[in-house]
């Protein structure tokens, strides 16, 4: 037998297996590789045993990702705020997620009730514009998150609005009274005396029909044709008639007309809200005058009624306008509480036919939709409010926005209401001026009213002449608006309140400062 040098075997053999274990890992390509070790050659007299072969540990595999499984949180506090006729915009409070939002899901669903929802948009912001809607249509809305594994938060809280009612056309032709006026001018429109329509048996009162203007009353304008109406004004011991009286702007030659007789003598009762007939006492009616289109009503709320004692009482009442009836006693019900058996603040917000109201730092709303004929809800508001007594009010419909100022309280209401949050905050009239500024912001008993045309709240204080004066609705800086043709514009007796209002289709402004004078009227947009 050959002879074998035992270092070199010893060599060949350490090489052959490190070679062996490296040609078996590449070869098969394994995480996991097993071999076999040569037998080394040993002396015949060797007895020793192979040493055991030596393994190289297993590496552990990695793990597939993880799937994303966990929903983003459900957003809250939606709320959603109508844009005018065709529009509403919802907006609510972001949610979060483990990996992050990637955006929300808007449903809508339409009609009162409702009877589905549908998916419109999937904005990645906390808002959205909803245009192409229907007019004077409800619409119910509600969000969820999302994020980019697929996962769905929880719906929202459901929020509601309703669009308002489209504008009526203007009108193709203005009359020539009005189409001859310049931006600015005032203009007194001849034989307007609501004095003309005198009843044939002149009801009960110390000042007599003259009342309907004179004695702490607003008058109203049907906005869909620019008609004026003048409910039941008079109350206390002033005057007990309550008829209705109208005049049409866009005639020609305006003229008021008696569209409802005042109660027979025989049937008027001294200090009840209603009289044997059933109609509502005549009243102080102070702010509480407002269009309710959606109904085809005008509201009255509150005032003080023909009483020989007088006192402020608290009916609501309604008159209905195409059918030339008042609503029967039993229709709307009460004021929500005596805080507001007093002169408050009422302001209507014209796109959902709503009037909020404000007296005594207590603050509620007459719900339009709710129920067949409207009811009150109390508003728990955050923020420090007005104290709303005798403060002239308007409702901001491009920003939905209530503006509060002056009135009785000392010192005087400067307050922003804003509807969607449901909240007060105190705001700063300025302004070029100081004695415009001072004037508009400690005034009580004046009007105060919105016109979207203009982006401005125009403001008629009590005092003769045809000053106005227009505020700025974001930064709230009070300047005159510039006017001509108004010296000779008489003093208001007992205060203007609501007897300046808007006309949109004649684009201006109907006053009554008198009630045995004319009625003026103020072009003020071109």
């Amino acid at each position: 037998m050959a002879h074998v040098n035992p270092q070199r075997n010893t060599k060949n053999w350490a090489v052959g297996r490190l070679c062996s274990v490296a040609l078996v890992a590449f070869a098969a390509g394994l995480l996991t590789v097993s071999c076999s070790e040569p037998v080394a050659p040993r002396k015949a007299d060797d007895s020793t045993t192979t040493p055991p072969p030596v393994v190289p540990p297993t590496p552990t595999p990695t793990p597939p990702p993880t799937s994303d499984t966990s929903p983003p949180t459900t957003p809250a506090s939606l709320v959603a705020t109508t844009d005018g006729p065709f529009g509403i915009t919802v907006s609510w409070q972001a949610s979060s997620d483990n990996v992050g939002v990637s955006g929300y899901r808007v449903e809508r669903c339409a009609g009162t009730p409702c009877s589905g929802f549908s998916q419109i948009a999937t904005p990645t912001g906390t808002s959205f514009s909803d245009t192409g809607l229907n007019s004077a249509t409800a619409y119910t809305y509600r969000v969820r998150a999302g994020d980019a594994a697929g996962n769905l938060s929880g719906y929202s809280n459901t929020a509601g609005a309703t669009t308002s009612a489209a504008p009526p056309p203007p009108l193709a032709t203005l009359p020539a009274w009005v189409n001859a006026l310049a931006v600015g001018q005032w203009y007194e429109i001849p034989n307007t005396s609501i004095r003309s329509v005198d009843p044939a048996v002149t009801p009960a009162g110390n000042t007599g029909p003259r009342s309907k203007i004179d004695t702490w009353t607003s008058i109203v304008v049907d906005t869909r044709n620019s008609k004026v109406y003048s409910l039941a004004g008079g109350g206390h011991s002033d005057y007990a008639g309550n008829e209705v009286d109208m005049i049409d702007l866009e005639t020609d030659t305006p003229a008021w007309t008696e569209l409802l007789a005042p109660t027979p003598p025989a049937q008027v009762g001294n200090c009840n809200s209603y009289y044997a007939d059933g109609r509502p006492a005549s009243r102080h009616s102070y702010y509480g005058v407002t269009l309710n289109e959606f109904g085809d009503r005008f509201m009255l709320f509150g005032g003080v009624t023909w009483c020989s004692a007088g006192g402020f009482d608290n009916p609501v009442s309604s008159y209905n306008i195409t059918a030339n009836t008042w609503s029967p006693s039993s229709t709307h019900g009460l004021l929500p509480a005596s805080a507001f058996y007093t002169i408050a603040a009422y302001t209507l917000n014209p796109l959902t036919g709503d009037v909020y109201a404000a007296a005594s730092f207590n603050y509620a709303r007459w719900t339009r939709a709710s129920g067949a004929n409207g009811a009150f809800v109390i508003l728990n508001t955050s923020g420090n409010g007005p104290k709303g007594d005798s403060t002239p009010s308007g409702m901001d419909t491009t920003r939905g926005r209530i503006l509060y100022l002056g009135g009785n309280n000392p010192p005087p209401d400067h307050h922003l209401y804003t509807i969607s949050s449901n909240s007060f905050t105190a705001i700063t009239p300025t302004g070029a001026v100081s004695a415009d500024v001072s004037a508009v912001s400690n005034a009580q008993n004046t009007a105060l009213l919105y016109v979207d045309a203009l982006d401005r709240f125009l403001v008629k204080l009590d005092g003769a002449g045809g000053t106005v004066y227009q505020i700025n609705p974001t930064t709230f800086e009070v300047s005159q608006f510039p006017t001509t043709g108004g010296a000779s514009i008489p003093t208001t007796v007992n205060g203007v309140y609501n007897k300046f209002r808007y006309v949109p289709r004649l684009r201006g402004i109907i006053y009554t400062p008198t009630g045995n004078g004319n009625a003026w009227f103020l072009r003020i947009v071109p």
